[in-house]
């Protein structure tokens, strides 16, 4: 019966996204943020029961790419998709591009089955990019001091660039910094200390979901100077 605790804890992170589902549907985003978050907090678990109690089932590796396909591929498609119907007015079809995200999230999560160690961008990050995109056009005017970037980003153009930017880094050869440190030495941890102060002081001065926004692309443009992604173009 303990074995089966990493599967439950995936079935958990499924209920979870199938919430957040709903409730973007109603235009609730904050909850449906919340749930995300807990999904998030369930897949990180059952992988870690995982690893813990040394169980490898090729039952769970598929149930839990399975149900983050729907907590991590079609929930930011959906936000995507509100997104781009919230500034696209000319051409409402427009808007079904988003559903490459969904797509582009399965491919890689279907990688990740035959290969463990895949690089580029994870399903959970980029799902925690697109909830910071959408809290910017729907709350940041009352955000002192960023109207600009709500200006930069409410535009189609932009939406459509970062839309397909995410589907490449999901399956892109970006080797991402990993945070299992190695030892406290910091010549074999610079780019981890380096992000984490970043990340901190950022943390102190900005709203949390601005903060997501900054931080996760900090942690791609530092992935890439750090790891010298020679092959990230071929």
């Amino acid at each position: 019966m303990i074995r089966i605790i990493p599967n439950f804890f995936t079935l958990i992170n499924l209920f979870f996204g199938c919430i957040s589902i709903i409730l973007l549907q109603q235009e609730n985003f904050s909850t449906s943020f919340i749930f995300t978050m807990i999904s998030i907090i369930f897949d990180f678990l059952d992988g870690f029961l995982s690893r813990i109690m040394k169980i490898n089932s090729k039952f769970g590796k598929e149930l839990d790419s399975l149900s983050d396909i729907v907590s991590f591929g079609i929930v930011p498609s959906i936000i995507a998709f509100i997104l781009l119907k919230k500034v696209f007015l000319t051409n409402p079809n427009i808007k079904w591009v988003a559903f490459f995200i969904c797509m582009s999230s399965a491919y890689r999560l279907a990688k990740f089955n035959i290969n463990k160690s895949i690089n580029g961008l994870t399903t959970p990050v980029n799902t925690l990019f697109f909830y910071s995109l959408l809290y910017i056009i729907e709350k940041n005017n009352k955000i002192k001091n960023f109207q600009l970037l709500k200006n930069i980003i409410y535009n189609p153009i932009i939406i459509i660039c970062i839309i397909f930017l995410s589907c490449y880094l999901l399956n892109s050869k970006i080797l991402m910094i990993s945070f299992n440190f190695k030892g406290i030495s910091w010549n074999k941890n610079k780019e981890r200390y380096i992000f984490l102060f970043i990340g901190l002081f950022l943390l102190l001065i900005l709203n949390f979901m601005i903060f997501l926004f900054y931080i996760i692309i900090i942690y791609i443009i530092t992935s890439i100077f750090f790891k010298k992604n020679k092959k990230l173009f071929k």
